[in-house]
């Protein structure tokens, strides 16, 4: 009995230790997040337009200023645009890190 419990005791130090590594690790990675669509600096002939991209961790996503979800690391919504410049600025959140992300279209209802 003696043996049993020192060796259910190294394992749970053991299992518990991997635990707090695991953990550690995935604090350890920096926040990224791209924009797939649109692409900076585009003409766009119609609105909405469809911003969508992904971010590498689970993190609050926003696309200028509103809350969009992110399921599997993906996110994507409908931004209405008005004539001319648009700048669309996406902000991934987690814990103290903060990503910005600026893309800059230009609309043009006339454009097809």
């Amino acid at each position: 009995m003696n043996h049993l419990s020192k060796f259910v005791g190294i394992s749970l130090m053991i299992f518990l230790l991997a635990l707090s590594i695991s953990a550690c690790m995935d604090s350890a990675t920096v926040l990224m997040i791209t924009v797939d669509t649109p692409q900076d600096k585009a003409t766009i002939g119609a609105s909405p337009v469809t911003v969508s991209g992904t971010v590498n961790k689970k993190a609050e996503v926003k696309i200028n200023d509103v809350i969009v979800p992110v399921k599997d690391g993906k996110f994507s919504t409908d931004i209405k645009l008005t004539e001319g410049d648009n700048v669309i600025k996406v902000v991934g959140t987690t814990g103290k890190d903060t990503v910005e992300k600026t893309v800059t279209v230009t609309y043009n209802a006339n454009k097809q």
